[in-house]
């Protein structure tokens, strides 16, 4: 089929009735072409005939194409000359489409056998047939009157409708292309970087609108409609009069082929105004889209200028309590002035961007990321300002507690002197009651605690200072330039400009003077506290050494001798001397915190006698007493340990024995494992073995059971 073939490019060979497609059908359901009888045969081109051919066979579908045509020629009134080029461009060009070829046989005889023996040179079959004939291979119905058929056929009317269809199927390809381009004019438009430019795009946009308004539509489908009813008439006309379906009648044009056309002009003008409502859609947010960028511009310019005013001073802490509060005060009057003017533009600002992104913006991302841009550095604003408003509050704190140390200072100095003189008597006797010079002590330290209190709120007031100071400097030094303008560049008033170890000592400088100032008196009290500590230690240890010496002796006398005393067996059976061994053990451990407490009180007693506060000669009688006792009735327990532990092995031993001889008793001895001398005489050497292992462990019974009655003598002598 040749590309864009329509009637009228072969308007005079249809009007001139040099083939025809009529409607009809062979009996395999093949489409039939039909050449009329013509006597102008002879005036038709080959190339005439081709392109007729070609026009004609790509009006069927393809599903009555595959048949193959029939292609019936009446040679009635023709030579055979006349309908050799005919055969001959079907041979050359339509074969493959051509299923058969019918020639209505002329009158004369012997012209009839001159083109029998010619038609036997083709591809496809071809037939001379007689007029009479040729109901045997078409149906009557499916020819015309002019071969004696049934077949109405109105080819001017074919022609007519030929031409009405392609002419709307041509306009409607052209109203397609004209949508095309509609949608590409329309796929063209940018978005403008600026407000101005997004205004003018949308005003573009409007005359696409009304051009594509223009494209006449409704006009095209009136026409469609016009040509469905006549095509719809038509085959009405024709399928009544032949008795078989439109389809298979009439081969003028598919009405569904028309509708589908029409459908798809009215789809792409849908699709084209669809396009335009949503390019459209995107300008307007376009347009929002800068307005947005324009607001953000202008709040990141004004977090700019008030960022530059708070870094101006924002590591001043003051000197004094009075100067801190002062500072305190004024900075909380900028941070109003800052939240107050900024926090509702940019809540402003943020809740365009919400709606934005709630109306599905096409830039949704873009409007988000600005929005949270603008956050960011409205943030970073807001808690430069909080942690300025921390550092003060902790200036003032620290300056106020410093203040109450140094001037607490010379009272605990002289506290610390009567305690010393408590302990050490000069200029008055020493203090001899322990519970009067205990509660000296308790005193003592509660003055010491309370001094590191003050000290620690002091130094820890210090550390939060200088930490929170860092944070601030931090937190101001940290803003990321990208975020306080829009294109990503920021100007040297709005970054920080300045060196964050610079600005952080500027602020930490006059704190760390303090602190060394407060560190060097709390070193000199906390000498002196330690000095009158260590005098009021010592004296008290003094006092209290004899008395734990003393306990410890109870001790010993009231629980271990009497635990000793009571417990002298060493039981009858394993499981009895099981039980005294675990009671032992469990003594032994009870009796460990005495032997440390003895321990303990013998290194108190050395410390005390090279300290010098008391008589060494009687602190060290009392502790070589004290370690002689110990001595003694630890060697009393770990005698009587090791017995226990001797009867415990000596049972255990003798319950094995007895096991192994009633193994013996009861045939669970060595057998040969079959009757042959050499099994025999294995069971023999196993059977001496057992025996010499036996006699063995019943020696080292014995010689324990031994061991252990020569204990038990001398335990009694």
């Amino acid at each position: 089929m040749e590309v864009g073939a329509r009637a009228l490019d072969v308007l005079p060979l249809l009007q001139e009735r040099v083939a025809a497609l009529t409607g009809g059908r062979d009996r395999r359901g093949g489409p039939i072409v039909w050449f009329p009888a013509n006597s102008r045969r002879d005036r038709v081109a080959p190339d005439d005939y081709r392109r007729l051919m070609h026009y004609l066979i790509s009006i069927p579908n393809g599903s009555v194409r595959t048949h193959g045509f029939t292609i019936l020629i009446d040679m009635r009134g023709s030579a055979w000359a006349a309908i050799k080029p005919i055969l001959k461009i079907l041979q050359e060009h339509f074969s493959s489409s051509v299923h058969q070829a019918l020639v209505v046989k002329p009158d004369n005889f012997w012209q009839k056998q001159r083109t029998t023996i010619g038609s036997h040179k083709y591809k496809f079959e071809t037939t001379m047939i007689s007029l009479e004939a040729l109901p045997k291979v078409i149906d009557s119905s499916q020819l015309t009157p002019d071969l004696d058929g049934t077949l109405q056929y109105d080819h001017a009317q074919w022609i007519d409708l030929r031409l009405a269809l392609e002419d709307l199927m041509w306009q409607a390809g052209e109203l397609l292309d004209r949508l095309d381009d509609l949608q590409e004019d329309v796929a063209r438009a940018d978005f403008a970087d600026d407000v101005t430019g997004a205004r003018r795009a949308i005003d573009a946009h409007a005359d696409i609108s009304k051009r594509l308004a223009k494209v006449p539509v409704d006009e095209l489908e009136a026409q469609g409609e016009r040509v469905l009813q006549r095509l719809e008439a038509a085959e009405a006309v024709c399928s009544e009069a032949s008795g078989s379906g439109g389809e298979s009648a009439f081969h003028c044009g598919s009405p569904s082929a028309v509708r589908s056309q029409l459908s798809a002009v009215r789809s792409a003008h849908a699709h084209a105004h669809k396009l335009w409502q949503h390019k459209k859609m995107q300008l307007d947010q376009c347009f929002q889209l800068r307005l947005f960028e324009q607001d953000c511009e202008k709040m990141l310019e004004w977090i700019v200028n008030h960022r530059t005013a708070f870094l101006s001073t924002y590591v001043e802490i003051g000197r004094s309590c009075t100067a801190a509060k002062r500072l305190q005060e004024e900075h909380a009057r900028f941070a109003a002035a800052c939240t107050g003017g900024g926090r509702p533009s940019v809540a402003r600002v943020t809740a365009a961007a919400r709606r934005l992104a709630d109306k599905r913006h096409y830039a949704e991302a873009q409007i988000t990321s600005l929005a949270h841009r603008l956050e960011r550095a409205y943030k970073q604003l807001s808690a430069g300002l909080e942690e300025r408003s921390a550092v003060l509050s902790l200036s003032v704190v620290f300056h106020h507690k410093a203040e109450a140390y140094a001037s607490a200072v010379g009272g605990w100095g002289a506290q610390c002197a009567v305690a010393l003189q408590l302990a050490t008597g000069q200029g008055s006797a020493p203090c001899n009651d322990p519970r009067a010079l205990e509660q000296h002590a308790q005193r003592h330290r509660q003055l010491y605690e309370h001094m590191c209190q003050a000290y620690t709120e002091v130094h820890s007031t210090s550390k939060k200072l200088l930490y929170q100071l860092d944070h601030l400097v931090q937190v101001c030094h940290q803003t990321d330039p990208a975020d306080l303008q829009k294109d990503g560049t920021v100007s040297s008033a709005g970054s920080s400009g300045g060196d964050p170890a610079a600005d952080y000592s500027s602020g930490a400088n006059h704190v760390l003077a303090v602190i060394h100032q407060i560190l060097g008196h709390h070193r000199a009290l906390e000498a002196r506290y330690h000095q009158a500590r260590l005098k009021l230690h010592q004296r008290l240890a003094l006092l209290l050494y004899k008395e734990d010496c003393r306990q410890v002796l109870d001790w010993l006398t009231n629980h271990g001798e009497v635990f000793l005393q009571k417990n002298t067996g060493i039981g009858r059976n394993l499981h009895k001397a099981r039980v005294y061994q675990k009671s032992h053990e469990h003594f032994e451990n009870v009796a460990q915190n005495t032997y440390t407490n003895a321990e303990k009180l013998l290194s108190a007693a050395e410390e005390l006698a090279r300290s010098g506060e008391c008589d060494p000669e009687e602190v060290l009688g009392v502790a070589r007493e004290l370690e002689a006792h110990v001595a003694a009735f630890a060697a009393r327990v770990d005698r009587r340990r090791r017995r226990l532990d001797l009867a415990v092995l000596l049972y255990t031993h003798e319950k094995e024995l007895l096991q192994w001889l009633e193994t013996l008793r009861s045939g669970g001895g060595v057998c040969p494992a079959d009757d042959s001398p050499e099994a025999a005489r294995r069971a023999l050497e196993q059977c001496a073995q057992h025996r010499g292992a036996s006699l063995d462990a019943c020696a080292a019974t014995i010689a324990q059971g031994e061991a252990l009655l020569q204990d038990l003598r001398l335990e009694l002598y």
